[in-house]
């Protein structure tokens, strides 16, 4: 999608004229060349920009997965203020009721707690699935800049090479049906 974007940026830079403050600003108007070469360098650090936000997210979860990954001592504060909640309720209430919700709530946070840490198996699978999205990342900005490069420089060469396009294919028509006639020929057995 970025390579679209940026590869349509490019043709209209190059079917746009130099805005007139640049002009006064310059000796010369700039050269469609220059445009694009410039076009081409924001392009890249657009891309550029894109991507390092990417693995920059991608980091952050790494990071959030390194926190879970390590074993959490038990919260020994929540069991201790638990038996005490249950011990006090028991002699104060004298039922067992307010003790049981008591020890509930706190088995419901331990619980709570628990579930924060994950496998060690499914942290490395997540690790590598992440290492394989910024290598893939990476190589998606690479060719999408290379692409856009390859469009800037068709575009600062369309004086040599538009001309010669129309020639080109009325070649290639003119040599298909010959070019067909022999592949008939082939698959009938006839020699040439």
């Amino acid at each position: 999608m970025w390579f679209l974007v940026l590869a349509v940026g490019a043709v209209l830079v190059h079917r746009a004229h130099a805005p007139a403050w640049l002009g006064a600003l310059l000796s010369e108007t700039p050269s469609t060349e220059a445009m694009l070469a410039a076009y081409f360098l924001a392009a890249a650090l657009v891309r550029l920009a894109i991507r390092n936000a990417r693995v920059a997210g991608l980091r952050r979860l790494a990071r959030r997965d390194a926190r879970r990954a390590k074993v959490p001592e038990r919260p020994a504060l929540l069991d201790v203020g638990a038996g005490v909640g249950k011990g006090v309720a028991e002699v104060l209430v004298g039922a067992d009721i307010l003790g049981a919700a008591i020890a509930t709530l706190a088995a419901f946070f331990r619980l709570l707690w628990r579930s924060t840490r994950l496998d060690p198996s499914e942290l490395a699978r997540r690790a590598r699935e992440r290492d394989r999205k910024i290598v893939r990342e990476g190589r998606r900005a690479a060719t999408c800049i290379a692409g856009v490069g390859l469009v800037c420089a068709a575009l600062a060469w369309a004086p040599w090479w538009q001309p010669r396009v129309p020639r080109a294919v009325a070649y290639a028509a003119s040599a298909l049906p010959a070019l067909k006639a022999s592949v008939v020929r082939a698959t009938r057995g006839e020699g040439p």
